[in-house]
């Protein structure tokens, strides 16, 4: 199996961004480890894009953004990877189908091996989730407050772009705007990390 365009995709991914992009990416590729696994274990059912469990459908091409909130170490909502490259999308969805037809455990571990090395060659000490994941099964508490910190940095962000706005807007026209002001859904948003053993990856000792 060549693996060339997933490690390039890959390490396009993480290249020049900031960390909680970095994190967004590392949960989303943790999630599509466990989906691999699960089709290869054959824990679940593939069809075309779809996958399906006695408890929920899922596809993995409609719904590809949200792979790491469903499978991944972290299943808050304002994790979902909204922007990616359209290759690092179509290369998932291919692997997804090659292991369904394989059905051979060494070609995931194969896939993971190699885009572990990226990951460790490449993502900061410091932004390194994913690698924490892998090794314990779930994030300690530690980490759990690293991805707190960087959801709340962005929530705060917004909330001064949005300050910002309004302030202009009264001031440029103070008494026209009589609609009620929208609060931007990302201060209502309940953070919630998965606490528990989260998706143990076979990788887990």
């Amino acid at each position: 199996m060549d693996l060339t365009q997933i490690k390039k995709s890959i390490l396009n991914q993480l290249t020049n961004t900031d960390s909680l992009y970095s994190l967004k990416v590392q949960n989303h590729i943790y999630g599509c480890f466990i989906v691999m696994e699960d089709i290869v274990q054959e824990l679940v059912d593939l069809s075309g894009t779809t996958i399906t469990t006695p408890k929920f459908i899922f596809d993995l091409d409609k719904q590809f953004s949200d792979i790491g909130i469903q499978y991944g170490f972290a299943m808050n909502p304002k994790l979902s990877l909204d922007i990616f490259n359209q290759d690092y999308k179509e290369i998932w969805l291919q692997y997804f189908k090659d292991i369904d037809i394989s059905r051979n455990i060494i070609d995931t571990d194969n896939i993971e091996d190699s885009i572990i090395e990226i990951v460790q060659n490449h993502v900061k000490p410091n932004d390194s989730f994913f690698l924490q994941s892998l090794e314990t099964g779930s994030l300690s508490q530690q980490w759990i407050e690293k991805v707190f910190a960087l959801i709340n940095s962005e929530v705060q962000i917004d909330e001064e772009i949005l300050n910002t706005a309004l302030t202009k807007a009264i001031s440029e026209k103070p008494f026209i705007n009589k609609r009620r002001l929208a609060t931007t859904r990302r201060v209502k948003v309940k953070i919630s990390i998965n606490k528990k053993a989260l998706a143990k990856t076979r990788r887990h000792k």
